[in-house]
């Protein structure tokens, strides 16, 4: 495709949006345009136009209630011009492409009624409540569309996909909310209650006759919103630096951070006679200026590291965003009780100050302590462990800096005489404390800089911004370095790789995956993946690496186990490594039945195959085609539209996704897993599947399906079109491709399979060995009976059954693949170990509904 074919493409593709828009331009040139003609683009609309181009109470109460729609098309500023424009365009389009434009128009100017009436009853309550915030605004000039737009497009949010659906909201309400309380103008305040409206009205939209249904995100998407939630909150303290004057409650922050922490006397001297919120703010003190605002911007930089390391499931990530929201916690806690002991003034009534002051400054302290419960509710999501080695660097080049800083502003310190000057050691700490932390220390209040001579003040200006500079960096380097995996680190897993290219299972590649745990032989030419759940070590297939080593590999891991006060569970296995583990007195349950397609023999002919020729055959007449490739490979809008594919069948679930045997997103983005990709002509992705590669002595002889995910308004027979597609497809590079088996699942082979003799080759007494199988095939009633009953609760959320039934359409070999273990009595602590394995993220409030489906 040469450039002009993509350059008229995208115009077609522009052409088309906007004459799917028609409402978006007419109100976007009618704002432009009389923004134009009443020159009000550099300093708002004249004095003699407020009455048409602003809303307000009294101009209401005097009649004119047009001016609630036509302040709709004023801004007050260049940067308010080009802000609402912007809004108009992107977010007011996005909600008349779903909306239609007769309801766009609708939500349009009903979102703009439903935000001012919100905004002037709020603001009278607040005024009679004695506010000095909101009670301040019962007369301000509301100019511009912010609410307007919004609404609508919160509106419409209720209409798009579920992953862009919650990512919309999260955005929206999140920037919304920060606007009010870190700005707090009343722009920002009507803003944030359009945004609400819109919002109501989404879920309405979204509901089923007035019911709500929460859509569930997967762990990645969660992830996603929590650091876009961390991220967007980290900014506010700059946010208020770049406007001018800023009123709303987290506008204090940036005293709590630039300026020392006011003693009792000073609080009282400012708040005592007053309940105006700007009492609160003591002074530009101290470490005001350049230096100071590097010192301040710590807190916000680490944030960002930080987001973009929760984003990746970091947990070294999750605890420094905890730590720094509950010092901001603490430190605006110290506020809240300053504030508390101001005593009785005969002037003003103490509890006019407290209220106010509450009002005010609660905030500080609820928003980062709702942050932290958010990210403590959400813990589970956070798996990846920093590697021990890296976390030991990090401490040490850490504290050799700050000994390498804090040594020489000491020597410097004691050659000025700051025993006598300052106290002695208690006034070293103290400055020592003000130098590396953002927030000032109270006694150092207007002294900071006092007596001092050039060196010890050139240290004590620096030493803190070179430490937290190499702070930023190290962090910075451990989150998004190579330095983690949860459970095992990049070397252990490097090593995996290359074993698991050297041979393994069907099953092995997933060996890979996050969180499990390896063990290796000696000489590292054969291994075992594992996750240690409690006491259970509970294997993920079969031993992989050099194939004649792998009854050693498993035997060694079992003595790994014993040394350590492990219950070995091999789990997922063949009946390859049975002869040797029923030596050692192991028993064995069946807990899948693999689907196993000998491709090159495969043809699809004869009535049993027409639902296979039905979904090739209507997939050609729409145009849809199967695209293969890594998904690293696939342009980014395909890529995305996997994301929004597979979030759509997250949010149909009742309980988290599952892990373990059952891949995600994340295992897809492998570059040596293949994609398989319906897509059609316009671009809409129906369904995907991915494959995992087996190996043996470096050759690629199978593929093993993993991930399986459909749009929901896919083409009837999409799945039926991929296999079909993968079978046409390996069929010329590989003999037998594996449909993997469903976990939990009676599958049609099962019956037969679990009654057949087991293989007993190499065994010596066959009859005494039959016996002895018959005697532990009686043991294991118990655990199947349970795996069944679990199996058919889950069957309504995950469908595993119903997935074991479409994939025995396609004639497949069965192949059972069992669950080995040594001690009837270790089978309560083998199964707490699978529910864990499985659903890792599974809450208490989840478990409790699941086991009660299961008893009902």
């Amino acid at each position: 495709m040469t450039w002009a074919d993509v350059t008229l493409r995208a115009l077609r593709r522009t052409q088309d949006h906007f004459k799917a828009v028609p409402f978006t331009l007419g109100v976007l040139g009618l704002f432009l345009g009389t923004g134009a003609a009443t020159n009000s683009f550099l300093a708002g609309p004249p004095e003699a136009l407020l009455d048409i181009a602003s809303v307000n109470m009294t101009a209401l109460k005097s009649g004119q209630w047009w001016s609630l729609f036509t302040s709709l098309f004023f801004a007050t500023n260049p940067a308010a011009y080009l802000t609402a424009a912007s809004m108009i365009l992107l977010l007011l389009g996005l909600a008349e492409r779903r909306l239609g434009t007769l309801r766009t128009a609708g939500f349009f100017f009903g979102g703009q009624f439903a935000a001012v009436s919100l905004f002037l009853l709020f603001t009278q309550l607040a005024r009679y409540a004695g506010d000095g915030w909101m009670g301040l605004m019962v007369d301000a000039r509301l100019i511009g569309p912010y609410a307007a737009v919004l609404a609508a497009t919160l509106g419409a949010s209720g209409l798009v996909p579920a992953l862009w659906q919650r990512r919309l909201r999260t955005g929206i309400m999140s920037a919304s909310l920060l606007l009010v309380l870190y700005v707090g103008h009343p722009e920002t305040v009507v803003g944030f209650l359009g945004a609400l409206a819109g919002l109501t009205a989404g879920w309405w939209i979204q509901s089923d006759h007035g019911t709500l249904h929460r859509h569930r995100s997967t762990g990645r998407e969660t992830r996603n919103l929590l650091a876009l939630i961390v991220g967007i909150f980290a900014v506010g303290p700059i946010l208020t630096a770049a406007v001018r004057s800023p009123t709303g409650p987290l506008a204090l922050l940036r005293d709590v951070v630039l300026n020392p922490l006011p003693t009792l006397s000073q609080l009282e001297q400012n708040c005592g006679g007053t309940v105006d919120v700007d009492c609160l703010e003591i002074g530009r003190a101290g470490f005001a200026g350049p230096l100071g605002l590097a010192l301040a911007v710590v807190p916000v930089l680490l944030l960002l590291i930080c987001a973009d390391g929760l984003r990746r499931g970091r947990r070294l990530a999750w605890r420094i965003t905890i730590g720094v929201q509950l010092a901001v916690t603490a430190l605006s806690a110290v506020y809240l009780t300053l504030f508390a002991r101001i005593p009785h003034y005969p002037s003003r009534p103490h509890t006019a100050v407290m209220g106010s002051g509450f009002v005010h400054v609660l905030p500080l302290v609820a928003i980062p302590l709702l942050l932290v419960v958010l990210l403590w509710i959400n813990r589970r999501q956070f798996r990846v462990e920093t590697s021990a080695p890296a976390r030991r660097h990090l401490a040490r080049v850490l504290a050799g800096t700050w000994a390498a800083l804090a040594g020489t502003y000491t020597i410097a310190w004691l050659a000025a005489g700051g025993i006598e000057r300052d106290g002695g050691p208690s006034g070293l700490a103290a400055e020592l404390a003000r130098q590396y932390l953002p927030v000032p220390i109270p006694s150092l209040y207007n002294r900071i800089f006092q007596d001092r001579n050039s060196v010890e003040a050139f240290l004590f200006a620096f030493s803190g911004i070179a430490f937290w500079a190499v702070a930023l960096a190290g962090v910075w380097v451990v989150l998004l370095g190579q330095h983690h995996g949860a459970g095992a680190g990049v070397e252990d897993r490097d090593v995996a790789r290359r074993l698991v290219r050297r041979g393994g299972d069907s099953l092995s590649w997933m060996a890979l995956w996050e969180p499990n745990k390896y063990w290796f032989t000696p000489a590292r030419d054969a291994g075992v993946a594992y996750q240690q759940h409690g006491s259970v070590a509970l294997t993920l297939g079969g031993p992989f690496g050099d194939p004649g080593l792998r009854e050693e590999a498993a035997a060694g891991f079992m003595q790994y186990c014993a040394e350590h006060a492990l219950v070995p569970c091999f789990y997922s296995c063949t009946d390859g490594l049975w002869p040797m583990l029923q030596s050692r007195a192991f028993s064995r349950v069946a807990v899948a039945q693999e689907t196993r397609l000998a491709v090159r023999e495969l043809e699809f002919k004869g009535k049993e195959w027409q639902n296979v020729r039905t979904a090739l055959n209507r997939a050609r007449k729409i145009g849809v085609t199967a695209v293969w490739g890594a998904y690293s490979g696939f342009p980014a809008p395909l890529r995305a539209q996997l994301l929004e594919v597979s979030e759509e069948w997250a949010a149909q679930k009742s309980v988290p996704e599952m892990g373990f045997t059952l891949g995600g997103m994340d295992e897809l983005m492998d570059d040596d897993v293949l994609c398989c990709v319906a897509v059609d002509g316009g671009g809409l992705v129906h369904g995907v599947t991915s494959w995992l590669p087996v190996f043996d002595d470096g050759t690629v002889v199978s593929w093993t399906l993993d991930f399986m995910r459909r749009r929901d308004d896919g083409f009837p027979g999409v799945m039926e079109f991929l296999i079909a597609s993968a079978v046409l497809e390996l069929r010329t590079s590989v003999e037998v491709i594996s449909l993997s088996g469903s976990p939990l699942a009676k599958e049609p082979a099962e019956a037969a399979a679990s009654v057949a003799a087991p293989d007993t080759e190499g065994v010596s007494d066959p009859a005494t060995d039959r016996d002895a199988e018959r005697e532990r095939d009686r043991k294991p009633e118990g655990l199947a009976a349970i795996l069944d009953v679990v199996g058919r609760a889950l069957e309504p959320v995950y469908g595993f059954r119903s997935l074991a039934t479409f994939k025995s359409r396609f004639k497949p070999d069965y192949r059972t693949l069992y669950l080995y273990y040594q001690d009837p009595l270790q089978l309560p602590a083998i199964g707490r170990a699978l529910s864990r394995a499985y659903l890792p993220g599974l809450s208490v409030r989840q478990s409790a509904r699941l086991l009660r489906t299961l008893v009902s």
